[in-house]
């Protein structure tokens, strides 16, 4: 079975919201365990292939990371 592959638009995409939780982690914004749980679930997601999901963290996780994981 052929594997779905990151376009370089996912690869900006990803740098993009790794740079803004890791701001926003700097900034005070959302505590640390916050960062690492959201960056975990990416990572998660690619491993397993599921490239949908790691898309849809990039547009919408820093939100979910600020609003939803945050102490």
């Amino acid at each position: 079975m052929k594997r779905d592959k990151l376009s370089n638009r996912d690869h900006e995409d990803m740098d993009a919201f790794i740079g803004a939780v890791i701001d926003d982690y700097k900034n005070g914004a959302v505590s640390k365990k916050a960062m690492l749980a959201g960056l975990g679930h990416v990572i998660g997601a690619i491993d397993n292939g599921n490239h949908d999901e790691a898309r849809q963290w990039f547009k919408e996780g820093r939100k979910f990371i600020r609003e939803t994981l945050n102490d």
